[in-house]
């Protein structure tokens, strides 16, 4: 299986491998600083870094993402709290080395540095047997020779993982081979330019041995108990996939990536013994096939990062901001759920368990639902000043919107994603001491340091904010809201700093100064006093998770707002080229909180949330969607589904109404007389069980939506219904006495009243009422009829 990179993908991969090696040249690495060697983002957020460039800026030609940054012999740190030495790992302040390395750091940097060149000079003279034998991290100093070759003679294959390539030696080569061997066979008798080496081998490698069954087995029993299912359930799914394979097919399906997975789901579709056992088995098999390809999905989503691999794998890339149009019932507002879990690579069929995971996002803060309507504002999507009801005294205050503060869960995550294991490790650490130390500060209403108003305590904190209180009152106004997250960031540097506005100047670029400087100061005074008489919190380097997730909102009724007026500066913001994250990225000061948000970054819409509107067609009392807003969407068309009505009917004394004929013959005379943004949604009959179900459909809904949808032009719903007798003409009107002195005047026009039916009478409850509908006989007889009495 080969697979050919695009034009695009194929200049990106050379041009990045190409300028590694510019940048980093042997005699650039042979002069190469600590410094420069490696570094953390808060001492410099534009790493350029020896470091950073092979795991994170060369990252998608090879991966040696995770794991502990000791892979790099020795690493900066992003804190500098006490840490013991233990298990040949040795920290100071700055740094942590592997003992073996040095005793100290700089002995250390200089030890890797020789092995560092050692590895660059056997790569440049194709001497892969001698890497095998320098003593480093076996995926990192593969990753660094490989950036190392002739860009048009490959020797080594971008495949570092010693378990993958384990898998690939036993299965290619029938035995375990030493990593250059495996390398050295590879490419046998080959000469490859970078490209090729990456279409005709690597590819295809990784998608066929990069999946470890044991591990897969163990993923899958993780993923199902994540979503609450008892052990004992989880053991017959797994026993079930296995069986499975076994019995029906001849490989593994543990061993499967999504595609050959589909694959192998439509042979067993065509199984007769599989269909048998799974039936018998109350479909136990199906069950379990459709947990483990929604696992799939979800593993290969996150684990294989790489545009090339997804579309190999037919992984769909959804739009960010979309929205669902089309007339009323036709079921915008149910499939945001199945828009909102495909988003989150959920893959159920049962509405039940749709519905049940919907409501569990919801529940977690991952999805949030709002409507628009004529009063909705800028306030409750974004961000408004609004009263303080719980307080004895009106206060106002700055509340987020539905919006920014999905936005703000979402940059949390965002920031996480970005983070190693230990870094992430090393920012939870920090904020549970932050919050121990606010917590005792509050609980024993101990001053946090002494200004020319006087003393000033902690009076409250959330999240988000910390609020202030000083002494003196009426001078300094009582209370003063701190941001939480700058807090953070500045402790992150920990550094001494002889006063406030030096402080503010070096960590956050400000060049002015305010009360709040004075207050962020002395908190970190008073926290490093704090740290000194705690205890350390206790380590836990087993972080759970942390991909890059998504967030969504769905806007319901997304046309019936003001839209300029409710998103106001995020119309911009929203595009996918404007995210947080993205090469576009855009900002804006809020006009109530300023550039609060983010460390004074300004508000901006993280890459990962996603927005769901709806929108109803039909619905003349609004003006058309804003376009500026609408050129930022991408529109879903939802029409009337006649398939959804395909085997329902009502019956009554043998005779049936055919829901589906009835609904197409009602929408072909609605377009021809209107348009097809008014005709009626199938899910109007959805739920018609009877012919009492559907008497009641016609008379709350049908009619009162034909009356809006004509303006109360009787005759266009009475052709509409085809005549069934439904809407009567008003003939007791023609000779009514108080319409008999107009007759005479010349603005007297004849004219034809209609009402509708009672809904008591006796035709709503005919069988054949409904039927006239569709059935163009019964009408043609009645006109005929008319016809000969006319005659």
């Amino acid at each position: 299986m080969n697979i050919s990179l695009n034009e695009e993908q194929n200049k990106n991969i050379k041009n990045k491998f190409l300028e590694f090696q510019k940048i980093w040249t042997l005699e650039k690495v042979k002069s190469m600083s600590l410094e420069e060697y490696t570094n953390t983002k808060k001492d410099n957020p534009d790493r350029n870094d020896f470091t950073f460039w092979i795991e994170n800026k060369l990252d998608d030609i090879g991966s040696i993402w995770g794991g502990s940054s000791f892979k790099f012999g020795i690493y900066k740190r992003n804190f500098n709290d006490d840490k013991e030495n233990l298990k040949g790992k040795t920290y100071n302040d700055n740094y942590a080395w592997l003992s073996k390395y040095g005793n100290n750091q700089d002995e250390a940097f200089g030890n890797v540095k020789k092995i560092i060149i050692n590895i660059i000079q056997a790569s440049k003279n194709n001497d892969l047997k001698t890497i095998e034998n320098i003593d480093f991290g076996d995926a990192t100093k593969w990753k660094i020779a490989f950036h190392y070759q002739d860009v048009n003679n490959i020797k080594i294959v971008n495949i570092f993982s010693k378990n993958v390539l384990d898998l690939i030696s036993l299965n290619e080569f029938k035995e375990k081979l030493k990593i250059y061997q495996i390398y050295e066979k590879l490419l046998e008798n080959k000469n490859l330019s970078l490209i090729k080496m990456i279409e005709n081998i690597a590819i295809p490698l990784w998608i066929e041995y990069g999946i470890n069954i044991k591990k897969m087995k163990k993923l899958f029993c993780e993923y199902l108990s994540k979503r609450n299912i008892d052990t004992s359930t989880i053991k017959k799914y797994v026993s079930s996939v296995e069986n499975i394979s076994n019995e029906f097919l001849k490989n593994n399906l543990y061993s499967c990536n999504l595609y050959n997975f589909d694959q192998n789901i439509e042979k067993l579709n065509k199984n007769n013994k599989f269909a048998l056992k799974n039936n018998n088995g109350n479909k136990m098999y199906s069950i379990a096939l459709k947990h483990y390809r929604a696992f799939l999905y979800d593993f290969e989503r996150q684990f294989l990062n790489n545009e090339i691999i997804y579309k190999e794998l037919n992984m769909k890339n959804l739009p960010l901001n979309q929205i669902l149009y089309g007339p009323p019932g036709t079921g915008k507002t149910y499939h945001t759920i199945d828009k909102a879990l495909e988003i989150l690579g959920e893959n159920l069929e049962n509405r039940i368990e749709k519905k049940a995971k919907f409501d569990e996002y919801v529940k977690n803060g991952r999805i949030v639902f709002t409507t628009f309507h004529q009063s909705y504002g800028y306030e409750e999507f974004v961000e408004g000043i609004k009263p303080d009801l719980k307080k004895e005294e009106l206060k106002y205050e700055i509340k987020d919107g539905v919006f920014k503060d999905l936005c703000e869960k979402a940059l949390k995550n965002y920031k996480n994603s970005k983070l190693n294991t230990e870094e992430l490790n090393e920012k939870i650490k920090l904020e549970e001491k932050v919050n121990n130390f606010l917590n005792t500060l509050l609980e024993k209403s101990e001053p946090i340091g002494k200004t020319k108003g006087g003393n000033f305590f902690i009076r409250n904190f959330n999240d988000k904010t910390i609020e202030i209180e000083s002494e003196n009152v009426e001078r300094l106004g009582g209370f003063f809201k701190l941001s939480l997250s700058t807090l953070m960031e500045l402790l992150k540097y920990n550094g001494e700093f002889d006063n406030a506005s030096e402080m503010f100047r070096k960590v956050l670029n400000r060049h002015y100064l305010d009360r709040s400087h004075t207050y962020y100061f002395n908190l970190l005074k008073k926290f490093k006093d704090f740290e000194k008489k705690s205890k350390n919190v206790k380590e836990d380097n087993n972080v759970s998770d942390n991909s890059l997730k998504p967030y969504i909102i769905i806007i319901d009724e997304i046309n019936r707002g003001n839209v300029s007026k409710i998103f106001g500066e995020l119309i911009t913001l929203i595009e996918p080229s404007k995210r947080i994250g993205a090469e576009e990225e855009l900002r804006v000061a809020l006009p109530h909180s300023g550039n609060e948000f983010d460390n004074d970054k300004g508000f901006g819409v993280p890459e990962n949330v996603y927005i769901i509107g709806t929108m109803n067609t039909a619905d003349r009392s609004i003006t058309s969607l804003d376009t500026a807003l609408r050129r930022r969407f991408e529109f879903v068309e939802m029409m009337p589904d006649l398939s959804k009505l395909s085997n329902n009917f009502v019956e009554k004394d043998q005779e049936k109404v055919e829901l589906q004929q009835l609904l197409e013959a009602i929408n072909t005379r609605i377009e021809y007389l209107l348009d097809r943004e008014k005709t009626i949604g199938h899910a109007f009959f959805i739920g018609v069980k009877n012919l009492e179900n559907l008497k009641s459909v016609f008379q709350n809904k049908i009619i009162p939506l034909l009356q809006e949808y004509f303006y109360d032009d009787y005759a266009s719903i009475n052709a509409v219904l085809n005549n069934n007798d439904m809407i009567k003409e008003a003939t007791e009107n023609k000779e009514n006495d108080y319409l008999n002195s107009i007759k005479k005047l010349e603005i007297y026009n004849e004219k034809t009243i209609y009402n509708i039916t009672p809904f008591d009478n006796e035709i709503w409850d005919k069988i054949e009422t409904y039927q006239k509908i569709y059935k163009n006989q019964i009408s043609d007889n009645k006109t005929e009829e008319n016809n000969k009495n006319n005659d």
